[in-house]
């Protein structure tokens, strides 16, 4: 191109030198070709030109748009950091931040009051929502708040383990210290995170990840991961995971539809220990303090057609089990704490016309006939109780077909065919989780998505 440049600029010379020396009759022609050829010259320029301007604008055009996409990935992220301490925040006007604007709006995804999860809104404007030139792009995530102060697993067990049964069903996340087995049929709509090792058996659902210290057994073609799986040691599998498989030690098996990665430890999930619980803030001239369970039980049934309030149950000597033998209606939030077992065996019906909270607490260590506290015969609690089971000495033990809401935090958990645990997350007092930080919830986010926007 340059050397076709140089020779046709050198043309008018070469014909001005050509016209002068001999007056030749085609000499008007070069003057002619001459325009031409300068004609040609600059048009090739002016296209150049125009061809170098638009690509410049282009290029800023694009810079800009990518600006913008950065900015309201940073107005998610100032949300979802705001919303770990208020979970009320709504949002935030148009913000000024190096390479742009964002203003964002927190929508709630339900009536519910109780329903952690939040819907973001994040528009970014480059380099202003003002500039008539300006890039804007529009980013929306769903998340989830966990609470960090709070029960934020429907079962978490330590430092024991947890083992399942047929036709298992939480719709939660689950955590263990110790092992954790899912018989067949399991399902979990959230996490499964394990300080030991994890086990699933025929045609088991996990929709979030698979955390594991040690090895991850996926049992069966029909068993499924949605997410990801990290073991410390090795995972087998003759199931199917969604998302992606890293491993410390080998992988063998299965179908992954994202990477494998073995030989490749993932940083280890966080050990974690079950809360303490203290009687002191019950302690207000309204609780009843029972001197055994006999005495307890006494009054339980002449009241349990309409019982609430705060009972405190001690013994001397012998811990009888509390026995919740017979149907009982709850008139207001329950809680009952005792030194011995709890077994509750009939269905319980909430008479208070409003959600209400049934909190069992036992301090008992496990018999061999006898666990800290038990469920059995086919109990079903309506959805508006919010059940709080907890033993940190002992084992919650659930035998046949189980429904209820709320949480399970013990020592060791063992469920039983049939049990459904659809969790809610309740605030109780009593209970330390230990909160160290201003941050009250964690963030459960799913991967976000840009609208069409301008």
């Amino acid at each position: 191109m340059g050397r076709l440049l140089s020779a046709l600029l050198a043309w008018p010379g070469v014909l001005r030198r050509r016209s002068a020396s001999g007056g030749d009759p085609q000499s008007g022609m070069a003057m002619v070709l001459s325009m031409s050829v300068a004609f040609v010259v600059f048009t090739l320029g002016a296209v150049w030109i125009g061809l170098g301007t638009h690509q410049i604008t282009a290029t800023g055009r694009e810079k800009l748009r990518e600006q913008a996409r950065n900015v309201a990935e940073a107005g998610l992220n100032v949300a979802m950091s705001r919303l770990t301490a208020d979970a009320t925040f709504s949002g935030v006007g148009l913000t000024a931040m190096a390479g742009g604007e964002f203003e964002v709006t927190v929508l709630p995804v339900s009536l519910d009051p109780d329903d952690t999860r939040r819907y973001i809104v994040s528009k970014g404007y480059a380099p202003t929502k003002a500039n008539p030139n300006r890039q804007a792009r529009r980013l929306e995530q769903q998340i989830e708040l966990t609470y960090n102060d709070g029960f934020r697993y429907a079962l978490f067990s330590a430092p024991g383990g947890i083992t399942g049964a047929n036709y298992m069903t939480v719709n939660g996340d689950v955590y263990a210290s110790g092992d954790l087995t899912l018989a067949n049929n399991s399902t979990v709509t959230g996490s499964v995170t394990s300080l030991g090792s994890v086990t699933t058996a025929n045609n088991t659902t996990i929709a979030g990840d698979v955390h594991a210290a040690d090895n991850v057994t996926l049992d069966n073609p029909s068993t499924t991961v949605l997410g990801n799986v990290y073991a410390g040691g090795s995972v087998t599998m003759t199931g199917h995971v969604k998302g992606n498989v890293q491993a410390g030690g080998t992988i063998s098996g299965g179908t992954v539809d994202g990477s494998r990665s073995q030989n490749s430890p993932p940083a280890p999930p966080a050990g974690q220990t079950l809360p303490t619980f203290d009687w002191a803030p019950y302690v207000d001239g309204t609780e009843s303090t029972w001197l055994s369970p006999a005495q307890f039980q006494t009054y339980w049934s002449a009241n349990r057609l309409a019982f609430s309030g705060a009972h405190r149950i001690t013994c001397t000597l012998t811990c009888a089990t509390i026995d919740f033998g017979s149907q009982w209606r709850l008139t207001g939030d329950t809680t009952i704490y005792a030194d011995g077992p709890i077994s509750l065996s009939k269905d319980i019906a909430n008479s208070a016309g409003h959600a209400v909270t049934l909190t069992i607490v036992s301090d008992a260590t496990d018999t061999p006939s006898t666990p800290a506290i038990s469920m059995s015969n086919n109990v079903t609690l309506p959805d508006n109780i919010n059940v709080v089971f907890f033993a940190p000495n002992g084992t919650v033990k659930f035998s046949q077909l189980k429904h209820f809401t709320g949480t399970v935090y013990a020592k060791e958990i063992a469920l039983s065919q049939q049990f459904t645990l659809t969790f809610r997350p309740v605030a109780r007092p009593g209970f330390d989780f230990g909160l160290t930080t201003s941050s009250h919830y964690g963030i459960t986010a799913g991967s976000f998505k840009e609208v069409p926007f301008s």
